[in-house]
């Protein structure tokens, strides 16, 4: 199929096509007159997000831009591997910064992600089950000194356990840390035009309200993993399957 590409501002929706399958959106920044690219961002024709680039500045120390890169494998429509890398452009050279494993047991419908460092020392080992509308996360990690196999004993335990609405809308979330006596909690409340987020139970507590585009509705709907940016600042370009 020929491919379409239509460019918009974040804000119009009515310039999307939503019958069709989107493969990449790019995002720009407006400086003055100019438009830089920021991101780009890839799915494959099921809806996952398979890479996602975020263009870095000129490092003058290299001599080159730096981009980072991350790439998501999939077999049977459940991932498999996960890689993020840093990409000095003129060398051509993208260096490994850290790599994931995932394994799904379909008996007890648990995820499993090994993050490793470059080095394939074990940064964290994270399992996740969801089940009616509940997300239960707990994660053992090793973040300040990765090893070589896994040590429960004097890991870091983190513990989420998120709910969703019936438009699987994340509604709230409750965080263990277990170092930490008490949770935190993060809510999320949702209106027509807009979404507040509240966190309690640290010490940086806030609220702050967003406001949620029609555009952003519609790309939920696909159930596509993506955030657009500010309304003001930014623009977009959308390639479709």
């Amino acid at each position: 199929m020929q491919k379409n590409i239509i460019y918009i501002l974040i804000f119009l929706f009515t310039s999307i096509s939503f019958g069709q399958k989107i493969k990449t959106i790019t995002e720009f920044r407006k400086e003055s007159d100019s438009l830089i690219k920021t991101r780009k961002t890839e799915f494959n024709k099921f809806g996952n997000l398979t890479k996602e680039v975020r263009f870095g500045g000129y490092d003058a120390i290299s001599k080159t831009f730096r981009n980072k890169i991350r790439i998501i494998n999939y077999k049977n429509g459940k991932k498999i591997s996960e890689y993020y890398c840093e990409d000095f452009v003129a060398k051509d050279t993208c260096v490994l910064r850290s790599f994931s494993t995932y394994e799904y047991n379909s008996k007890n419908k648990v995820e499993k992600q090994i993050k490793f460092e470059p080095d394939s020392l074990i940064r964290f080992i994270r399992e996740i089950k969801t089940e009616n509308k509940m997300k239960v996360s707990k994660t053992s990690s090793w973040e300040f000194n990765p090893i070589k196999e896994p040590d429960y004993d004097n890991a870091l335990v983190l513990t989420d356990t998120s709910y969703f609405d019936k438009k699987n809308r994340l509604v709230k979330s409750v965080n263990y840390n277990s170092r930490i006596k008490e949770p935190y909690i993060e809510k999320y409340v949702y209106s027509e035009n807009k979404y507040t987020y509240q966190r309690i139970g640290t010490a940086r507590d806030t609220i702050i309200t967003f406001n949620y585009t029609k555009l952003q509705k519609e790309i939920d709907k696909r159930n596509l993993d993506y955030r657009f940016s500010s309304e003001d600042n930014y623009k977009y370009k959308i390639e479709y399957y």
